[in-house]
């Protein structure tokens, strides 16, 4: 009993003496350059160039662009990426598997440079398995190297799931006046939403004997959600690593998603192989890696998993057909319906019922679809 009273006031102690940290206004003066980058051998390559930010700023992402980006391997190989806008550079390379490349990058007077990176097999992505638990259902990738020499991944997604207004709306509001809906470009009583992965998701096999790898989770759905009203899709894709690259997302990982607990790690340095030139003891933040992408996707229908409620309340609201009274309504937010001849009057509902687009959704069909 007393070691455990012992235990609870060392605890407690150690509650009460944390206080809350406000960082120094510009506490990073001059931002760092982020550098998300993997070299693909074939088909197109595709980085992001960025900065940090403070805690207080407002702009969340803040791109960087205007850059110069190249790619060159010890083979005097040279390629040139093109700026495509929002900090993102592209090109078709045309790499030679277990040759090394590396980034160069020269902004404003500075210049960047990467670590040699050696262009890596990455085995197909095998299968993409979900299952369908007591509070939802839970996503997993699997991977499957027989000549097991590629033994580090990682992995990310993107999602779309299909939405749908409870009431398919035949009028819109615009210019002051009713007008019929002008179809199928103003549709929008079918739309699509996308989310891509914020996570990152790593296994590998060096302590297998098999290069089999297998239900690594990645995405939950947790039971309701409106990704599964309809129907879900995913892409997932695979980027195979070697050990430094792992280790580097493996503490980016620890540093961004296990921290926050009071037995929780403790943030570790993070050390990428992305340097400045012109300036070596300014940091840079991102490891370069090199290897083809290998993908996957599957779509869930609302049909294949049981007991998901797609209910949700609608406010309705008829509306005589004279002009300040359909003014007030729609002015106000609500979305027109239809019309009643026998009544003379629209009818109304609120945005969320009447207009997909209102729920965040595009009304634009994906390819896929």
């Amino acid at each position: 009993m007393k070691a455990k009273i012992t235990a609870a006031l060392l605890v407690f102690s150690f509650l009460s003496c944390k206080e809350p940290y406000i960082p120094p206004n510009g506490s990073l003066e001059k931002p760092l350059l982020v550098v998300e980058a993997n070299l693909e051998p074939t088909g197109t390559t595709s980085i992001t160039l960025s900065r940090t930010t403070n805690l207080n700023d407002p702009v969340v992402i803040r791109t960087e662009n205007n850059a110069t980006v190249t790619v060159e391997g010890k083979d005097n190989t040279f390629f040139t990426l093109s700026s495509r806008g929002n900090g993102t550079y592209t090109g078709n390379l045309n790499l030679t598997l277990n040759n090394e490349y590396r980034l160069r990058i020269k902004n404003f007077g500075k210049e960047y440079l990467s670590d040699w990176v050696k262009a890596i097999f990455n085995p197909p992505l095998d299968s993409i398995s979900w299952k369908e638990e007591a509070d939802g259902i839970h996503i997993y990738v699997n991977t499957n190297d027989p000549t097991n020499a590629t033994k580090y991944f990682r992995w990310d997604y993107d999602e779309t799931w299909e939405i749908r207004s409870r009431y398919f709306s035949e009028f819109i509001y615009a210019n002051g006046a009713l007008r019929r809906r002008i179809l199928p470009a103003e549709d929008v009583s079918v739309c699509w939403k996308y989310s891509p992965s914020t996570g990152i998701f790593l296994a590998n096999s060096a302590r297998l004997q098999s290069g089999i790898i297998s239900q690594v989770p990645i995405v939950f759905i947790p039971r309701g959600d409106e990704k599964l009203f309809v129907r879900y899709s995913i892409i997932a894709k695979q980027y195979a690593m070697e050990k430094d690259a792992y280790n580097f997302f493996e503490i980016l990982k620890k540093n961004t998603e296990d921290i926050g607990s009071f037995f929780g790690p403790l943030p570790s340095e993070l050390k990428g192989n992305v340097h400045c030139v012109t300036n070596p003891d300014e940091p840079v933040i991102g490891f370069v890696t090199s290897s083809a992408v290998t993908q996957k996707r599957i779509f869930i229908n609302s049909s294949e998993v049981s007991n998901w409620l797609s209910y949700f309340y609608c406010e309705e609201l008829w509306v005589r057909n004279h002009p300040d009274s359909i003014s007030q309504v729609a002015n106000g937010g609500w979305t027109p319906i239809l019309y009643s001849m026998s009544e003379n009057k629209y009818f109304f509902t609120t945005p969320y019922c009447g207009d997909c687009k209102s729920r965040g959704g595009a009304n634009v069909r994906p390819t896929y679809w």
